[in-house]
């Protein structure tokens, strides 16, 4: 195994480097400065065509909507009419702030879309003096045959410039009205941002030059004023902009050249940046200029294929590594599983365990093999001997951990009341079937409370606590153990007569005294359990039970005064008044009358 990683690492990263070296040998001869150039420029004239196709839409929605008023189709003054075509046209494009009609008595009424999203109509009467604003409008559209754009103006509704479409409306020959459609400056940020996808450049549009009509921080904060609604460059928050007029213009870009593009080099802040740029005409009387600022770093014809060749070296390095650690977690997944496996076997936890797959390694596949032979023969070992018990064994690493000795402990017997009648009607299987389920109910019980099952006697079950563990309140915890069982017999004889099975009636007894605990057999064959008096006066409690399962009961307890004095010493009195004494029910034995109780029927084992 140790060869095959060896030689598959050593492959990898020999792959690796060789890929290395020939990636950046390709990087080195293919991308030239025309390469990136070129994708600059490209980046550009997208750009520029996006814009275009927007900016047209609105010039189309104008025209649209002015032949529609000179056709006669829709009324300028007519506000009922024109609100629903303003509405849907504001909603057809997202782009658009606001569209509406101005007439020639100067009155205005449109739709405007406010931050939010909502559209909300606005009317704005002819007053008594002529807005200049207005005027300009008009006369502007008066001379103009088609779509013309005017001059941005501040928006006092918006707080920021607005650019307009207008095209006039003529009924013979005479002007009636100016269909408007507005963009505002953050809506054409927004635009103009989208087109160029973001990430490290930065697109902007430049108003003749000199004043910023569209750049990403316009996007987030609105700039302007009514005496200055577009911000002049030199005083713009963008460095690369500001230094554009010092700037170092740079020709060794044959790409750019051919397509009107300009590049000039700015140092901002330290940090070279590259603005390129081209004039845009159709939009007004002053041409647009549309760019983008690009960090040097990723267009410099020098650096660049410096940079793209040490991260593809780089990348190819990460990978070999990545490819390396994952086939050699690959090839020690196995091992890890087995190590993992081994741990839970040592703490016994045998129900969390399962196979182990099989290996295409043969060493791998063998330990495989041997583990999952382990943990069938522990899965047995378990099954015939209390896991507390195997805990001892397994902890001390040898079979006389666990001698003989006394110990005071408390004993559980239990008994199925007419369970060989019953066994006599059924097939061994079903019999069997419901010793199995009524043993795992009542051992479930047990082994909450920290108890141990010492053997199946038939259908009873003798159990103890305090071996092979010593532990506290021995005698609080059969009594609780008791209650337990009672509590789900009950519950488990509902089902039984539900399913049209017959219910057990079980007898509990249970005492606390001194016993003989440890391995008692042959040295071959040795069964760890308990031997004494203690042992045959809980066997005798369980007996008396037998007269107390009435009619109706499913489950008699009987206890014997040590384990109820126990009780009375560990809850004060408070558990006393919950056991009911039976005077008469005295068990007499070779050295004691001892009395027995009887919990009554409320009692559970959270009263203890």
């Amino acid at each position: 195994m140790s060869t095959l990683l060896a030689a598959a690492l050593g492959g990898i990263v020999l792959a690796g480097v060789a890929a290395a070296a020939l990636v950046g040998w390709l990087v080195v001869r293919d991308l030239t400065r025309d390469l990136l150039a070129e994708r600059a420029v490209q980046a550009i004239g997208g750009l520029e065509r996006g814009l275009r196709q927007h900016l047209e839409q609105a010039e189309h929605n104008v025209a649209g909507l002015a032949r529609l008023l000179e056709e006669g189709h829709l009324e300028p003054d007519d506000d009922a009419g024109l609100e629903p075509v303003l509405r849907a046209l504001l909603a057809g494009h997202v782009q658009l702030t606001g569209i509406g009609v101005t007439l020639a008595t100067g009155s205005v009424r449109g739709v405007l879309r406010r931050p939010d999203g909502q559209i909300e109509t606005f009317a704005q009467p002819a007053g008594l003096g002529r807005d200049p604003m207005i005027e300009r409008r008009l006369a502007l559209a008066r001379d103009a045959a088609g779509v013309v754009w005017a001059e941005p103006v501040f928006g006092g509704r918006l707080g920021e410039a607005v650019l307009y479409a207008l095209h006039a409306v003529r009924r013979d020959g005479a002007l009636v009205a100016v269909v408007a459609a507005g963009i505002s400056v953050g809506r054409l940020s927004a635009l103009v941002d989208e087109l160029s996808g973001g990430g490290e450049t930065r697109a902007f549009v430049l108003w003749g030059g000199d004043r910023v009509l569209a750049h990403p921080l316009l996007r987030l904060v609105p700039a302007g004023s009514r005496r200055e609604p577009l911000v002049p460059v030199e005083r713009f928050a963008d460095r690369a902009l500001r230094g554009l007029a010092e700037g170092e213009p740079l020709a060794s870009y044959p790409a750019a050249r051919e397509q009107r593009v300009q590049v000039v080099r700015v140092a901002a802040g330290g940090a070279a940046e590259l603005v390129l740029f081209k004039e845009v005409a159709g939009f007004g009387e002053r041409p647009w200029v549309v760019g983008l600022v690009v960090p040097e770093m990723l267009i410099h014809p020098v650096l660049m294929p410096l940079r793209l060749f040490a991260l593809a070296a780089v990348a190819i390095a990460l990978v070999a590594v990545v490819v390396a650690v994952a086939i050699g977690r690959r090839l020690a997944r196995p091992v890890v599983r087995v190590t993992e496996a081994v741990e839970r076997g040592s703490s016994l936890d045998l129900d969390a365990l399962v196979p182990l797959p099989a290996s295409r390694i043969a060493e791998l596949d063998a330990l495989s093999r041997a583990f999952n032979a382990m943990l069938a023969t522990l899965q047995a070992f378990a099954t015939y001997v209390p896991k507390s018990l195997v805990e001892r064994l397994v902890r001390a690493g040898r079979p006389d951990a666990v001698p003989s000795r006394e110990r005071d402990l408390a004993v559980m017997f239990t008994d199925i009341q007419g369970f060989t009648a019953l066994a006599e009607s059924l097939p061994p299987a079903e019999v069997a079937r419901l010793l199995n389920e009524h043993f795992a109910l009542l051992a479930r019980c047990v082994e909450e409370e920290g108890g141990t099952v010492d053997k199946y006697l038939g259908d009873g079950m003798l159990a103890f606590w305090g071996a092979p563990e010593k532990i506290k309140n021995r005698g609080l915890r059969a009594c609780r153990t008791a209650l337990a069982i009672r509590r789900a017999i009950e519950a488990d004889n509902a089902r039984k007569r539900a399913r049209g099975e017959p219910p057990f009636r079980l007898r509990i007894g249970l005492h606390r005294g001194p016993l003989l605990v440890g391995n008692i057999g042959a040295p071959g064959r040795l069964d760890y359990t308990v031997v004494g008096d203690t042992v045959n006066l809980a066997q005798r409690l369980m007996e008396l039970a037998r007269d107390r399962l009435e009619e109706g009961k499913e489950v008699a307890i009987v206890v014997s005064e040590a384990i109820v004095g126990e009780i009375d010493r560990l809850r004060n009195r408070r558990a006393w008044s919950a056991i009911m004494p039976i005077p008469f029910m005295e068990v007499e034995t070779a050295w004691a009358r001892v009395a027995a109780y009887l919990p009554p029927d409320g009692t559970s084992e959270a009263d203890f």
